[in-house]
């Protein structure tokens, strides 16, 4: 298993959520390994080296996007986390999939993620009531649907975690509510296999 994570504060819910889902898959005999966008170093722009070439599948990346891409090539599962802002990935996020998740490499002609089962773990401030009433849980599935069937990926699931900020919904015991929370990420590993 593979975790790509999105946050800029390393004490994050995001993190922690994060370390839930590495202590269960560890507890299931799943090596696992992590990428941590805000402290690798990773640089999100696109920069003209790491632009799609449509009419060559075979293009030579820079070294950073050859050996990110390298880091996950070999994993079964590939497990996304990020708050939700904006009702998006963080821009962090987003530079990730453009520049690693690349034409040759991820998709297209020698693509290699579309035999992977990935994993898309949100973490939604405010309310589920609200984020789907106004939309945005659909437009959020849709847009990585999309994208996944773009990759040629058929083992792909979204999940949402919603009241991350813990200030709707009446929530009295924000203890309880984070612990369900937590469980609700563990449960994302021990569905893989259904």
């Amino acid at each position: 298993m593979y975790i790509v994570w999105a946050h800029p504060r390393s004490a994050s819910l995001t993190a922690q959520v994060v370390q839930e889902i590495q202590g269960e898959a560890a507890e299931r005999g799943i090596n696992v390994s992590s990428l941590d966008l805000y402290r690798s170093g990773f640089n999100p722009v696109l920069e003209v080296d790491d632009e799609p070439d449509w009419s060559n599948p075979q293009k030579q990346y820079s070294p950073e996007v050859h050996r990110l891409f390298g880091e996950l090539e070999d994993k079964d599962t590939v497990v996304v986390v990020f708050p939700v802002w904006w009702y998006s990935f963080p821009a962090m996020l987003k530079g990730y999939l453009d520049r690693v998740w690349n034409y040759g490499l991820g998709y297209g002609p020698g693509g290699a993620l579309g035999n992977k089962k990935i994993r898309w773990v949100a973490l939604v401030g405010g309310s589920q009531e609200g984020f789907v009433k106004y939309g945005w849980e659909k437009n959020m599935t849709d847009f990585i649907s999309g994208s996944m069937g773009y990759l040629g990926v058929e083992d792909a699931k979204i999940d949402f975690l919603y009241n991350t900020i813990g200030v709707e919904e009446g929530i009295g015991d924000s203890d309880a509510h984070y612990q369900q929370l937590f469980a609700q990420a563990r449960g994302i590993v021990a569905d893989l296999n259904k």
